[in-house]
């Protein structure tokens, strides 16, 4: 799904919502932990299916119903015979496929009368995790199904597959993506963590969010993001609008917890309800104002969490050019020292986000090595970090700076007082993985993407014994067999990648794999040799030609009029 397709939901979704109070709490009972929204249990209406419907279609209508949850998947339980109908409990989860076909499975001998086995066959995309966080997939799928002709003539399912499965066209229709806000590791910023849940009925999507903040960040990202919600508390009523236009938001006991704690809450609920809801919010535990000071809520309010990361308006871009830093600017500005005057041959680098430090990956005898400094300095650095091949500088914090040396060794350099420190970062499931040939880090410093071997990974950063360790690696599949050359962070939930492909060169991805979508590759030529993504959201790329900029995938790639020429390798702060 596009960004412009994702606006038009959310703006639908806002004008259905408010919403209105459960009927089964009365005004007047006093607050109790309700329990969280049972998919299966949220009733739908259908239509009955065709009559005469053949077996194949029968199959195919199965499949794109099962992505219904709603009255114990009774969409999907509709196609199946009495019998198989009241035993089929599907396994938890939701694998996704496309380019679905049925077909008939030949037979060796005939089958009885009124007996028809039917292949179902696809590509898989992924799949619907428990915790409603998508994972992605890839290779075929295949699975047979036997269908019977009933008493009255119609075709049903007698044996349907033990799991459900469901085509990415119904899944996109039927769910809908959620940014679900946690902590960063020093708890001053919020980050996104995509989730999918039912779009309708839209009166449950506040509840919908409300249970998956409580339940903490998906699993993997479990340890590289933080909850201050604290295990077990649980929503006391339904997450519904009060007679003055307020969402309400009542949490039950939440403990000895310092003011800070409650305003972190306050910034993970605010943002996290944000998506499905323009009302003010009024949180409350046990019926209590959280914050004791503080009235209805809006983003604006707890503001500083989301600008925690932010990097400055004001910073320009820069390019290396022929071995040396410039500013994207109309003269190309020579950056100040020795890495704008030529004197170091620059091959990658990367500015600190408050605009402070200056990263460059620099050719020396034998390889390259590893420079840190003050931006603007005459000289940077050298740290003890050497190799044939870096990647290009990234900055986890203002002061702490991430490359890939030689593609398999992660290292860290962060201030430490007057000097620089390196470490070595474990990343054993990343580098076990392949080649790395890119590693950038995203807004908040909780997890990075990597192209490993042409594909992109992304990986939660987590803390082991006071130790940064990079888990759970995750391959993002592409919708097409490219090759990936590089890539950068678009705000803390998407990317943007360049490819090998002319046809596909720059796609825009979701953190979580499941959106791509492809931008005009025209006015673009081949190869494209970086990307960057300026603080305004305009996607920057080079080519052999010069700088080309945009910024909706659908939108011709515009010149960048600088006197910047071909083979460049542009970067914004971070």
């Amino acid at each position: 799904m596009s960004r412009p397709v994702r606006r038009a939901a959310a703006a639908v979704a806002l004008l259905l919502v408010p919403v209105t109070a459960c009927a089964s709490i009365p005004e007047s009972s006093e607050p109790r932990a309700v329990r969280s929204i049972d998919e299966g249990n949220a009733t739908q209406e259908l239509k009955p299916l065709p009559k005469g419907i053949d077996a194949l279609s029968l199959v195919r209508s199965f499949v794109d119903d099962s992505a219904k949850p709603a009255s114990d998947h009774e969409a999907a339980r509709r196609h199946l015979t009495p019998q198989a109908a009241q035993e089929w409990s599907p396994t938890p989860g939701l694998l996704i496929v496309e380019d679905v076909d049925t077909i008939p499975v030949p037979q060796d001998m005939p089958l009885p009368e009124g007996v028809q086995l039917v292949s179902v066959q696809g590509d898989k995309v992924g799949r619907l995790q428990p915790d409603q966080s998508f994972v992605p997939e890839s290779g075929p799928y295949r699975i047979e199904v036997r269908v019977e002709r009933q008493p009255d003539g119609e075709w049903r399912i007698a044996e349907p597959p033990p799991g459900l499965v469901a085509g990415r066209a119904a899944f996109a229709e039927t769910y809908r993506q959620l940014p679900i806000y946690f902590l960063n590791h020093e708890g001053t910023g919020v980050v996104p963590d995509l989730r999918y849940v039912p779009a309708l009925p839209s009166s449950t999507l506040p509840r919908r969010v409300i249970d998956l903040l409580v339940t903490g960040p998906s699993e993997a990202f479990r340890d590289s993001l933080r909850s201050a919600i604290p295990p077990g508390v649980v929503p006391k009523t339904n997450t519904s609008e009060s007679p003055d236009g307020a969402l309400e938001v009542n949490l039950s006991d939440l403990g000895d917890l310092t003011a800070e704690q409650r305003q972190q809450i306050a910034a993970q609920t605010v943002f996290s309800l944000q998506s499905v809801s323009s009302a003010r919010v009024r949180l409350k535990e046990e019926g209590r104002p959280l914050l004791d000071e503080a009235g209805d809520l809006r983003p604006s309010d707890v503001a500083s969490f989301e600008t925690e990361h932010q990097v400055r308006a004001d910073l320009p871009g820069m390019a290396v050019v022929n071995e040396s830093l410039v500013l994207i600017d109309d003269s190309a500005t020579p950056v100040p020292g020795a890495v704008g005057s030529g004197e170091y041959r620059v091959l990658q680098a990367g500015r600190s986000l408050d605009g402070e430090y200056l990263a460059a990956v620099t050719r020396r005898p034998g390889g390259v090595a590893l420079r840190v400094g003050e931006y603007g300095a005459q000289q940077l650095a050298e740290l003890d970090v050497a190799g044939s091949f870096m990647t290009k500088p990234t900055w986890r914090t203002e002061s702490e700076v991430w490359t890939v040396v030689d593609g398999s060794t992660v290292v860290r350099a962060r201030k430490d007082g007057d000097r620089w420190v390196t470490e070595r970062v474990e990343a054993p499931e990343l580098v076990g993985a392949g080649q790395i040939e890119d590693l950038r880090i995203a807004p908040g410093g909780t997890r990075l993407a990597a192209v490993v071997d042409g594909r992109i990974l992304v990986a939660g950063i987590g803390e082991r014994d006071d130790q940064l360790v990079v888990q759970h690696p995750t391959p993002l599949v592409p919708p097409e067999n490219v090759e990936i050359t590089g890539l950068e962070w678009r705000g803390n939930d998407a990317l943007v990648a360049i490819t090998g492909s002319s046809s596909s060169p720059v796609y825009d991805v979701s953190v979580d794999g499941f959106e791509w979508t492809r931008y005009t590759a025209l006015n673009l030529g081949q190869r494209l040799t970086g990307v960057t993504v300026a603080q305004d959201g305009r996607v920057i790329v080079a080519d052999s030609v010069g700088l080309w900029q945009t910024e909706e995938p659908d939108n011709v790639w515009a010149v960048v009029r600088v006197p910047i020429g071909g083979g460049s390798i542009p970067f914004f702060p971070g």
